[in-house]
């Protein structure tokens, strides 16, 4: 076992040495406020990412993935207004423009600058607009600048979160910073081309492509070449893509990691105490993001965090917690207080998994509903009690094999379903 704190601190993405932030008004949205942040470190930095699985990826993903194949980084960039997606051969120009624009005004190389949108879905970028703005970031960077990229990422609307932690341990300490933005409804799942990315996760189930989430993570870790993208992607499918609120395709989805060795601690290589320190808080502030999120969705009362085990593998357990915390049946039920098990059994029903229904349980926190696949004597003052908590635990056993999965979503307000056609 690795001894080693996780705190939290002040600043969002500037946390970390070595990076600043800024957020301006580029007038690509209506109103007032920043709809253009910008993200950028004093060195160039080793990067990773993940990105939507949609065949319709837009514009800046496509971009953002093919840069880092170079696995280096220098900035982020977030606009608002479009998310430049379904734009065609006319939207890569734009954000290969913009991206040259912004990496002028650093100082660096336009692969070196990592580009995400979010907005209007088959509307170009007023790219014009986002370069000058552009410019206009890079002379406002500055340690505080966090919010204002946090505020950038929800112009077009939806919700964001930033937070910061310092993890340490017998060997040194760094610092990882965050600020993330989803749509309401979302259920990100992001694309993994190594499914060991995943910890040994096992293969992701056959899931919708995820809606619109925005994650942006700095670090002042120093990392071995390689071993970023693996802490990435597990990171994420161990936090966002255990958080759902409905199921919507998104085509801008980006979780991007820059890491820039500012820190005075040991590189991070397999193995090492500190690269599983640093994994362990990386996970620890991508599901305070992802909760946080969850929690921010207009009118939802209560986390639901569900549970599944005893399933034959992973890849089984995963899809039918999934299929739980999408029922509509189910967290309509829990917005009213019922704890309505017959939701739970039609939503296994749909997961497409190996079932013996002569096996499966279900449990609201301690109150066993169903036992063997049929109602199971309990006490429905009590179960309903469970229900009515800001926190939903809710167990299924499916009673097969050794494997468990949890992944949360919240009950299901009526202004979840509002999510404007055509906005990524």
């Amino acid at each position: 076992m690795v001894d080693y704190t996780v705190a939290g601190v002040e600043g969002g993405l500037c946390a970390p040495r070595g990076f600043r932030a800024a957020g301006v008004d580029a007038g690509l949205v209506q109103g007032p406020g920043p709809d253009l942040g910008l993200v950028v470190s004093q060195q160039t930095s080793m990067a990773a990412g993940r990105f939507t699985s949609h065949p319709f990826a837009s514009a800046p993903v496509r971009w953002s993935r093919a840069q880092l194949r170079t696995g280096m980084a220098r900035a982020v960039l977030v606009h608002a207004g479009s998310a430049n997606a379904a734009t065609g051969p006319e939207g890569d120009a734009d954000v290969a423009a913009l991206a040259a624009r912004c990496a002028a005004a650093i100082g660096c190389v336009a692969g070196e600058v990592l580009v995400c949108g979010t907005g209007a879905i088959g509307v170009r970028l007023a790219v014009a607009d986002a370069a000058e703005a552009a410019d206009k970031a890079t002379a406002a960077l500055g340690r505080r600048g966090s919010g204002e990229v946090a505020r950038a990422m929800t112009a077009s609307g939806g919700i964001a979160r930033e937070h910061a932690v310092a993890v340490a341990w017998s060997e040194g300490e760094v610092r990882i910073g965050g600020a993330a933005k989803a749509s309401v409804p979302f259920a990100p799942a992001f694309d993994h081309p190594d499914d060991r990315s995943a910890g040994g996760l096992g293969s992701r189930p056959p899931d919708p492509p995820s809606a619109t989430t925005l994650v942006v993570l700095t670090t002042d870790a120093t990392v071995e070449a390689g071993v970023l993208d693996g802490l990435l992607g597990r990171a994420v499918a161990r936090s966002f893509e255990r958080v759902m609120v409905d199921q919507a395709p998104g085509m801008a989805d980006a979780a991007v990691l820059l890491a820039n060795a500012t820190a005075a601690a040991p590189t991070l290589r397999p193995d090492s105490d500190g690269a599983a320190a640093f994994e362990s808080a990386l996970t620890q502030l991508c599901e305070s993001l992802a909760e946080g999120l969850a929690l921010r969705v207009p009118g939802a009362r209560k986390l639901v965090v569900v549970t599944v085990h005893g399933a034959a593998d992973h890849t089984d357990a995963l899809a039918a917690a999934r299929a739980v915390a999408g029922s509509v049946a189910l967290r309509a039920a829990l917005a009213a207080g019922l704890p309505s098990w017959p939701a739970v059994l039609d939503a296994l029903a749909t997961a497409g998994v190996a079932l013996h229904p002569g096996r499966v349980g279900v449990s609201f926190g301690p109150v066993t509903v169903v036992a063997d696949g049929r109602s199971a004597p309990h006490d429905e003052r009590a179960a309903a009690s469970v229900a009515a908590k800001s926190q939903v635990d809710l167990a299924v056993d499916l009673g097969i094999g050794p494997a468990a999965a949890t992944v949360t979503t919240t009950d299901l307000p009526p202004e979840a379903l509002g999510r404007h056609a055509g906005v990524d």
